[in-house]
């Protein structure tokens, strides 16, 4: 009776995405009389559905954390500017005034409203700012304070990092499917051991030869992967557990 190993639940959504993804690559590059396998070539094919779908929540949340890094950064440049702000109208400087006393009004205009804005009011008020700010009877001001310009210059730098992370999402959003990858996770771990494995070892008994080779690249895979989580919890294989191969 061939018997080969089960996927542990225990592992993390990227680890199950890597194994799909790696045993969907190890089929397109088995033999040719494997793939006459109707049967294996549909789940693999399903399988290959569900990677995809993982991974595309995979990016879908690496992009809601670049978000929310990009945010963290422009809402450092407006603090910065709020900074300079406070600084400025304590300046008695008449050179120094005579460019403030322009710019401060755009300023107070927006500069707390951005604080407490959400992502899509504060990128709707501070591109109003930015937009004022680059007019013609504002921008020889501007130059006119060094410190001034260069933190507003960072400001345009990261709301524009931010617009392009959003339109990044936005668009992953639309290929968005209904599953989490959390869900898709415990999808793939039950259709590897319930449709891959089950196949393999029913097709190893009938037929060793053909189907051997692949059946012990997918079982190495999956014990390298189930070791993850034997580390994690400080667990080692034993003999026992070690499914025979033949």
């Amino acid at each position: 009776m061939y018997n080969m190993t089960h996927l542990f639940r225990g592992l993390k959504v990227a680890e199950v995405a890597g194994l799909a993804h790696n045993l969907c690559g190890s089929y397109e590059s088995c033999a040719t009389e494997l793939k006459a396998d109707i049967r294996l070539r549909n789940v693999m094919a399903d399988l290959k559905g569900l990677s995809d779908r993982i991974l595309d929540s995979l990016r879908n949340n690496r992009l809601i954390n670049s978000l929310e890094v990009q945010d963290t950064h422009r809402n450092r440049c407006v603090s910065a500017l709020v900074n300079l702000k406070k600084g400025y109208d304590k300046l008695s400087d008449e050179t120094v005034q005579s460019h403030w006393t322009v710019l401060r009004p755009v300023f107070e205009n927006f500069l707390s409203s951005i604080q407490e804005g959400n992502y899509q009011s504060k990128t709707a008020l501070i591109t109003a700012m930015l937009r004022r700010l680059s007019e013609t009877d504002i921008v020889s001001h501007l130059e006119g304070l060094v410190d001034l310009k260069t933190a507003v210059d960072k400001l345009r730098e990261a709301q524009k990092a931010f617009d392009s992370s959003l339109l990044e999402y936005q668009l992953q959003l639309q290929k968005d499917k209904t599953l989490s990858a959390t869900d898709l996770k415990d999808e793939i771990v039950e259709y590897i051991n319930q449709k891959l494995v089950v196949h393999l070892e029913a097709k190893c008994n009938e037929d060793l030869a053909t189907y051997a080779a692949f059946a012990r690249l997918v079982d190495a895979q999956i014990r390298a992967e189930n070791a993850k989580v034997r580390r994690r919890k400080g667990k080692k294989e034993t003999p026992s557990e070690i499914p025979g191969k033949e």
